[in-house]
């Protein structure tokens, strides 16, 4: 992978003035360099070990004399060190006359997603006079989707909405008809649907009945499980297809009988938010102006401080999509748990979800959207208007 992308690699590098991206491990503390250089296979690597991709030229490893047979053939020429401080002379010597290096380092721990290199790493390398940046950018460029995944993302998306209708449904039928249904009944009916429509997911969706609604990582149990009233109705699902698909992940809101006009108050705000979020990053990337992503979490966030609900938000705006969670790896629309300040780059797919939650209730609004080279998709459904039940 990283052979295949080197030109694209380099010319970001040469772009934004860097010498070069030390990608270091020791014992799996860094998953992205494996990840980066899709290693796969039982190998023995129990010593540190580098990756160095200079701004121009070819890239090599350096690994423990040891190691040095073991290391499986990556296309790079290797080297070898043995003791420590053989190992920091090696290191000087791999980077060379440069002064500036991208490593999975993130000031001021300000993204703990990025950070994976340890403090006395970070000491060593400066002590060669040499300025460490991020490499979350980088990164992203390994996490672009296929055209592949895309469509089944997209199909993912189709049988969430799928799964909301026939949730809101049974909902309506059951109260309708006198029939008690809690919370944790509900989530099984929308995973028994999911899976018989050839979908897979980690676990099961939220489901919040009335003041439940309230807490963002609410999680419906066989025991304590709130039975269906009269009030408002949260349904947070996702799925994806087997393999290495990407899920699709939305949020619902629904209200059974007449919600008051405080709840509708909120409601409309925080969907006004999402659109604002929508709205903004939208008109960048069709513009083609860099945008980060805490810059997308701010503008959201401004729409319902305005309206004076900073008190009630919990939670980041939004997150990026994976493969193997709901959460991936490339950048999160987050300017308050974090601060993610990694661009919106061509390819990748992300929610948008905005949440109030009082202490009677939450209201919560999440959308899909993919990056494209020209501007910005929306992959999933998008609730234009409360369902009342």
């Amino acid at each position: 992978m990283l052979l295949e992308k080197l030109s694209e690699v380099q010319d970001y590098l040469r772009e934004n003035q860097i010498d070069g991206w030390l990608l270091f491990d020791f014992k799996g503390m860094n998953p992205f360099v494996k990840k980066t250089l899709q290693l796969e296979g039982d190998f023995m690597l129990s010593r540190r070990w580098w990756v160095f991709v200079p701004a121009n030229g070819q890239p090599s490893v350096t690994t423990h004399g040891i190691e040095l047979g073991s290391f499986p053939d990556i296309g790079m020429p290797r080297s070898s060190y043995s003791s420590r401080s053989d190992l920091t002379n090696k290191l000087r010597e791999t980077l060379g006359h440069s002064k500036r290096i991208a490593m999975e380092f993130s000031p001021l721990g300000n993204n703990p997603y990025v950070s994976k290199v340890d403090a006395g790493t970070i000491d060593l390398i400066r002590s060669f006079n040499v300025e460490v940046v991020s490499s979350g950018d980088l990164l992203q460029l390994f996490q672009a989707w296929s055209a592949q995944q895309l469509e089944a993302h997209k199909k993912a998306n189709v049988v969430l909405t799928q799964t909301k209708d026939v949730a809101l449904a049974r909902i309506k039928h059951c109260f309708s008809s006198g029939i008690a249904i809690n919370e944790f009944e509900l989530q099984s009916f929308m995973c028994d649907f999911m899976v018989s429509k050839g979908m897979t997911y980690d676990h099961g969706p939220i489901v919040g009945f009335g003041v439940h609604s309230n807490d963002p990582h609410y999680a419906p149990q066989a025991s304590v499980s709130k039975l269906l009233e009269p009030g408002p109705i949260l349904l947070d699902l996702w799925c994806k297809v087997a393999g290495e698909n990407y899920y699709g992940d939305i949020t619902w809101m629904a209200h059974l009988g007449t919600p008051s006009a405080a709840f509708i108050n909120v409601y409309d705000r925080v969907t006004a938010a999402r659109d604002a979020g929508l709205k903004f990053l939208k008109t960048k990337l069709e513009n083609a102006q860099e945008v980060r992503g805490f810059e997308v979490d701010q503008v959201v966030r401004q729409v319902l401080i305005d309206a004076g609900f900073e008190a009630a938000l919990l939670h980041r705006t939004g997150h990026s999509l994976g493969t193997v969670t709901t959460h991936g790896d490339v950048a999160h629309f987050d300017c308050i748990e974090t601060l993610d300040d990694r661009r919106i780059l061509p390819n990748l797919g992300f929610t948008i979800e905005p949440g109030v939650y009082l202490p009677e209730f939450g209201v919560r609004s999440e959308i899909n959207v993919y990056s494209t080279g020209s501007g910005l998709e929306l992959t999933s459904a998008i609730q234009t208007t409360l369902d009342v039940l």
